[in-house]
């Protein structure tokens, strides 16, 4: 990557947050359904219906695995002052 070396960036993680972000998805579809007539109301039918299948396609496209939404950390220089494994996260 011709962006990493010329302004010392390292990558310190990369995670695939598809899953999550499917979750997100049904989410926004379960909140999108229950405003639909007043979404109709504010477009059309037509757009009500292209926007619900937008969201299902998506959501059926990151469980699939063909959609993919990677976070990527990055620091400036040699910052080592970085957890060895994500297990952090989930330790009182």
């Amino acid at each position: 990557m011709d962006i990493l070396e010329p302004n010392n960036f390292s990558v310190l993680d990369v995670e695939n947050l598809r899953l999550h972000y499917a979750r997100t998805l049904e989410h926004w579809l379960l909140r999108y359904d229950d405003a639909s007539d007043e979404i109709v109301e504010m477009f059309d039918p037509a757009f009500a219906r292209a926007w619900r299948l937008y969201l299902c396609g998506s959501i059926a496209a990151f469980l699939y695995g063909s959609l993919q939404l990677f976070q990527v950390l990055f620091a400036r220089g040699r910052n080592n002052t970085i957890p060895w494994s994500r297990q952090h996260q989930y330790l009182s």
